[in-house]
């Protein structure tokens, strides 16, 4: 069974169509499958929880609607943690990860239909992220646990987002553009705490990215040689540069070649705790909570149904 939840409000509204036309697909070729249309987020965490162990939930929108089935599939009772996604949204930064085609078009159906068929779902690692504050002012003595894809983020990149999450809809690819612009005069390094595999990193940064995947922000490669079957986590960090250094290392994420730069230090890691004063944790896009954070992988966690291009 195919369980299809479409996030109403992806990809300006399309995601219900483009789920209610996978569904015809599917059911032309024999596939028994149902579309969920939940109206909040914790419904979208509940539908993927309740139908994960009845087969395959489809995350139809973008990177957030992967977010939260992520978090139904993982903390569900299925056996086989697998899920697919149908992408409708305006970054699709995690299946361009995957190496999937960003649009989830007409043309695509026979595609994923094939690898419904031929199950297609070769194992994908999972970040996980324990926090103990999540904004909500309830002081616990238990870290809550979320999943991750992509990529998490700390610094002036979880603040762009933090800005860019506050726009209308309406605002689209552009949000993200908008709100590095409006983060940009007031951009300021913070000292970061960071244990890596047991080894000190501690140091002053602008961003700090954990990727388990490599991109973020509808297409920047803050993590260009991120594997999401290696076992492993890559972290970015932009160290404590001088504001026009800064400015000029930024156009270059698009292509990856930030890595490059002197004030960019990378290396991989399985295991890490952050700590700094005022910084707020970003993962795929959505917001988690303020630091400190302990940041794992968790290899080949999670079965991902793969399609190529006919």
């Amino acid at each position: 069974m195919i369980h299809i939840i479409a996030n109403p409000l992806a990809g300006g509204g399309k995601a219900v169509a483009a789920a209610s036309g996978l569904a015809r697909a599917l059911a032309d070729a024999g596939i028994s499958c149902h579309v969920h249309v939940p109206g909040t987020r914790e419904e979208t965490i509940n539908a993927a929880r309740t139908h994960a162990p009845r087969g395959i939930v489809v995350a139809c929108g973008g990177d957030g609607t992967v977010h939260d089935c992520l978090q139904g599939v993982m903390t569900s009772d299925a056996t086989d943690k697998q899920m697919a996604i149908w992408p409708v949204g305006t970054g699709n930064d995690i299946v361009r990860g995957l190496g999937l085609d960003t649009a989830g078009t007409e043309e695509l159906h026979g595609a994923f239909i094939d690898a419904v068929l031929e199950k297609t779902t070769p194992p994908t690692d999972v970040g996980t992220i324990s926090i103990f504050d999540d904004g909500t002012n309830q002081s616990t003595d238990q870290p809550t646990t979320h999943y991750f894809l992509g990529v998490l983020s700390c610094g002036f990149d979880s603040d762009v987002n933090e800005r860019a999450n506050n726009m209308p809809a309406k605002v689209g690819r552009a949000r993200y553009l908008l709100g590095l612009a409006r983060e940009l005069p007031i951009v300021r390094p913070r000292w970061y705490a960071i244990d890596s595999d047991g080894e000190d990193k501690s140091m002053a940064a602008m961003i700090v990215a954990i990727g388990n995947g490599p991109a973020y922000g509808s297409g920047m490669m803050i993590c260009p040689d991120a594997d999401m079957s290696d076992g492993q986590l890559d972290i970015t960090v932009v160290t404590n540069a001088p504001k026009h250094t800064f400015v000029s290392v930024l156009p270059k994420v698009y292509s990856g070649k930030h890595v490059e730069h002197p004030s960019v230090v990378s290396w991989r890691a399985k295991r890490l705790r952050i700590d700094a004063p005022d910084s707020l944790v970003f993962a795929d896009g959505e917001r988690i909570g303020p630091l400190p954070a302990t940041i794992e992988v968790m290899p080949s966690a999670l079965q991902v149904l793969t399609w190529q291009r006919t």
